[in-house]
């Protein structure tokens, strides 16, 4: 029965290309993640220590996931992400239970710390027992401009899914359908404003962090991530901030030349673009713009949430 009714969920080819998506409880998901969300949704046993750090695409999840792991491994004289990117160290849950039954066990063994792991999944969709467990179970959700998170999600696939050989997807035709939602882990401002939602009503459960924020006061944000995290306010401020560095990280070998361990298919260099903010003031049009700006006012309308462009 659950296989017909999985048959039977809305699915749609992303940018008119072979790589299809699927529809459920209103959003889309990669369709090769849908048995590994199931898995997710009704084996993962959260422990009270668990950070949950949770992201829509392409708005800041590596370098969330570079902070936060330096964040809780300050004190130590290994500098791991030397050497490892930071999807290797922070695993994505979705993708990381389409691994083998070893991969199910390192998941859910008591560890010597606690466990930072990561998500794509919107807030309604996550486990209800990481929904409803004790604050001890944290979240923590960066959110990043629409426009910028658009251009980098046209950039990123443009080089992980082929859809015309000879070019880019049309940029026009990006923005028509993150406007309709239908991209992976999308509508995006669903996704984001059920953690916006959550973190107001919960800011003990859940904190929100915003892209521009952390790029224009890294060191205000960063402590206010340590506290949320557990960690004193007299760590080595700079160290962390160096050490997770995007332009720092993007020169790195690892990042240069290597591939995710648990995405193969993804090299690490397309992880490391600009990381600016307004870098979307270098490809869309002023008509796409106000397309998006009409759609924003619309759909934060009401939420206290906003984004500054500048």
């Amino acid at each position: 029965m659950e296989n017909k009714q999985q048959q039977q969920l809305p699915t749609e080819l992303f940018w008119g290309s072979h790589h299809e998506i699927f529809q459920i409880e209103g959003f889309w998901y990669h369709a090769r993640h849908k048995e590994s969300i199931a898995a997710f949704r009704s084996e993962f046993e959260p422990q009270n220590d668990d950070i949950l750090l949770t992201s829509f695409i392409k708005t800041g999840t590596t370098w969330l996931k570079a902070l936060c792991y330096n964040i809780l491994d300050e004190e130590e004289n290994d500098d791991v992400l030397a050497k490892k990117n930071p999807h290797d160290v922070v695993p994505t849950i979705e993708i990381a239970f389409l691994q083998d039954q070893v991969q199910h066990m390192l998941l859910n063994s008591p560890p010597g710390r606690s466990r930072l792991l990561h998500a794509h999944l919107p807030y309604s969709y996550l486990p209800e027992k990481v929904r409803s467990s004790p604050p001890g179970c944290k979240l923590v959700h960066v959110a990043r401009n629409p426009k910028d998170t658009l251009v980098s999600m046209w950039h990123f696939y443009n080089k992980n899914v082929k859809v015309y050989p000879d070019g880019p997807f049309p940029l026009e035709r990006a923005v028509e359908i993150f406007c309709n939602g239908v991209v992976p882990w999308g509508p995006f401002y669903e996704h984001v404003v059920e953690y916006w939602e959550e973190s107001q009503r919960r800011p003990e459960k859940v904190l929100f962090l915003k892209y521009e924020d952390l790029c224009r006061n890294p060191e205000e944000q960063l402590r206010k991530l340590a506290s949320f995290l557990g960690r004193e306010s007299d760590f080595d401020v700079e160290k962390v901030l160096w050490r997770s560095s995007l332009n720092r990280l993007k020169e790195l070998e690892v990042n240069k030349n290597g591939a995710r361990k648990d995405a193969p298919y993804i090299p690490n260099s397309i992880l490391f673009r600009t990381g600016t903010v307004g870098d979307w003031k270098n490809y869309l049009t002023s008509d796409m713009a106000r397309r998006i700006d009409s759609l924003t006012r619309i759909k934060l309308q009401g939420t206290g949430l906003s984004f500054d462009d500048e």
